[in-house]
């Protein structure tokens, strides 16, 4: 019975300091300019970082959310600065210093033209004569980025090329589908009547978080964060916090 009731009092000190523990702070990062997936004026601060942030408090981790610039983010998760980035693409070389988790969010890269215009898109060859607004430095998609055979015209961000596609002073341009809709419908809302997006993608592009390989649990964390990922889609939540933005991505701004 003495023995009994010790091994009672173990297990109930050993459950009580389990729950004492404090979770595991961890220190997640975006760059703060790609809304609507993670801008800090947003609600949530985006899509991306509701998602990230709601998956990991989901499995038992404390956040703080910082911003930062791209290169910082990434010098960061180099040397262990930062835990989380929430939003990278995956790249060969940023996986040498960070582990990707799967993408919780796929980001389709899609051509935007005028409703009065003809121009269709199935691959690189339909593009040809046509003038395309670009963001300089965007990695859309390795092959349109390198090609030579397509008139492409620089600008510094999405709504100067939206602006000029408005105005008949490019044919096409071309951005992330979420994007394309946020922008328009927060800056030229009355121009989403005259414009279409095409149905195919130039690119479809994974949205994972990047843990620094610097912490020595990143395994772990990907690990846990697929797997709260996973439940959420499974018990409706996930696409509750994609509705809940949406409503704001898609109608215009009042």
């Amino acid at each position: 019975m003495k023995k009994l009731l010790h091994r009672l009092s173990a297990l109930l000190v050993i459950g009580t300091l389990a729950q004492a523990a404090p979770a595991l702070e961890l220190t997640v990062v975006h760059s703060g300019n790609w809304p609507p997936y993670s801008d800090q004026g947003l609600p949530q601060q985006g899509l991306a970082l509701d998602l990230v942030t709601q998956a990991l408090a989901r499995a038992g981790y404390q956040t703080r959310v910082r911003v930062d610039s791209l290169d910082r983010i990434l010098e960061g998760g180099k040397i262990g600065v930062y835990d989380v980035f929430a939003t990278p693409w995956y790249s060969e070389e940023r996986d040498q210093y960070l582990d990707f988790s799967e993408p919780y969010l796929e980001s389709h890269i899609r051509f935007i033209k005028r409703k009065d215009s003809n121009i269709e898109f199935d691959n690189l060859a339909d593009l040809k004569g046509v003038m395309i607004g670009v963001v300089r430095d965007y990695a859309y998609d390795e092959q349109f980025n390198e090609s030579r055979d397509l008139i492409k015209i620089s600008e510094r961000n999405l709504i100067q090329n939206l602006l000029k596609l408005v105005q008949r002073r490019v044919d096409l341009t071309l951005d992330d589908e979420l994007v394309l809709k946020y922008e328009i419908n927060r800056y030229i809302p009355n121009s989403m009547r005259e414009l279409e997006i095409l149905p195919k993608p130039l690119a479809v592009r994974g949205v994972h978080i990047g843990v620094s390989r610097e912490n020595p649990d990143h395994a772990q964390i990907v690990a846990d964060f697929n797997e709260a990922i996973a439940a959420m889609r499974k018990d409706g939540s996930y696409d509750k916090i994609v509705a809940s933005h949406k409503a704001y991505i898609e109608a215009p701004s009042p």
